[in-house]
């Protein structure tokens, strides 16, 4: 009876009454029906409220049983109550791809619930990774995840943000950073201002947006952050900056917003600064007005100028040529990209090696044949 409500060729009518919930069935069953009518993009939206209806005490001893993977995985997309999520990492049945996609967003209880299961996060290294990059997750939690990685020799050098971790556990200084509470309200803060500045950069990407909305989108950012440092907010931040522990800080360059990844990207630590330019949350808008810095390190402008993804964006690749941290050996190879204007203005300008303005003089001259 019930598969005369999912099967392909069932009429939409059917479907939608199964979708809407509307079938008797037991609870199990009926979970299974939701699941089955999700694959289909027409009921795809009905079948998610529907299964966010069932109240959490009967939703988990669904959860707790026998249950395929695929199940599991959409139930942890669809549903976020802490208590069915809890019952749903705890299923050994549970995909450990699922786990880590819920350590992303994880609260309280729950991020201890996933740090405490062992065999899954040495089992799956990206849990941890996924953990670390969470602001929710108390930076206790992390000290001991990332010993736990190293006692069992863990590889974790596919994700940068643990490589830096790690050897910022090993080099830690004698100091204790700031307080576990007073941390830990920061990376809150942080995580705030970071989701605010991630909606505007998303609208940003919209590709129905006019020349004239885009632009005003990218001033909101860059105000954002000219109305921070007016407050009095960057001079709090570098205060609490100075006091943290070198693992605090490597772990704010890579969760904080743009304002604290601005502020670590000049740290004098390479920890520091390395795992700042690293940041996920790093854009090329941001890159553009970083590659300019003359006053950044050595290491930050090695790096952008090595990220083929930043430097396929002109003004960032014009800015690198400009900057005399850059290495000649990649000024070289950018130079072959740039117009007769910015060769021209490389011949003037006196901010750049006599290397680099006899190549732009010499490159100008081979165009010219």
């Amino acid at each position: 009876n019930l598969q005369m409500h999912v099967k392909d060729d069932a009429p939409p009518k059917m479907k939608m009454m199964a979708a809407k919930g509307m079938v008797p069935a037991p609870p199990a069953q009926q979970v299974q029906v939701l699941y089955q009518l999700h694959f289909d993009s027409k009921f795809s939206a009905d079948v998610a409220d529907s299964l966010k209806g069932i109240p959490p005490n009967v939703l988990l001893p669904i959860v707790q049983g026998d249950q395929s993977e695929g199940l599991l995985d959409w139930i942890a997309e669809v549903h976020d109550d802490a208590g069915v999520l809890e019952a749903l990492i705890l299923n050994n049945k549970t995909a450990d791809a699922t786990v880590c996609s819920v350590a992303k967003e994880a609260e309280g209880k729950l991020t201890e619930v996933i740090a405490n299961n062992q065999v899954r996060v040495l089992r799956t290294p990206a849990i941890i990774a996924a953990l670390y990059e969470n602001p929710s997750v108390r930076m206790n939690t992390v000290d001991k995840l990332i010993e736990l990685a190293q006692r069992n020799d863990v590889d974790l050098s596919q994700f940068p943000s643990l490589k830096n971790a790690l050897q910022g556990a090993a080099a830690e200084d004698d100091s204790q950073g700031l307080s576990e509470e007073a941390y830990s309200e920061l990376l809150d803060s942080e995580a705030a201002k970071a989701n605010r500045e991630n909606q505007k950069l998303k609208e940003l990407e919209d590709d129905g947006l006019t020349r004239s909305e885009r632009e005003r989108l990218e001033r909101e950012l860059v105000k954002d952050d000219d109305e921070e440092e007016d407050s009095g907010r960057e001079l709090s931040l570098h205060q609490k900056v100075r006091e943290m522990s070198i693992a605090q800080k490597i772990r704010l360059g890579t969760v904080g917003s743009r304002e604290a990844i601005k502020l670590l990207v000049r740290d004098p630590n390479k920890l520091v600064h390395m795992a700042a330019i690293q940041s996920p949350r790093i854009k090329v808008g941001d890159v553009k007005r970083l590659s300019s810095n003359k006053s950044l390190p050595d290491g930050v402008v090695n790096y952008i100028a090595r990220n083929r993804n930043w430097t396929s964006d002109y003004e960032v690749l014009t800015n690198l040529v400009m900057n005399p941290k850059t290495p000649l050996s990649e000024v070289t190879g950018f130079l072959k990209h740039l117009r007769p204007k910015e060769l021209r203005d490389l011949t003037r300008n006196r901010n750049v090696s006599h290397q680099v303005s006899r190549m732009a003089k010499r490159m100008l001259k081979q165009r010219r044949r």
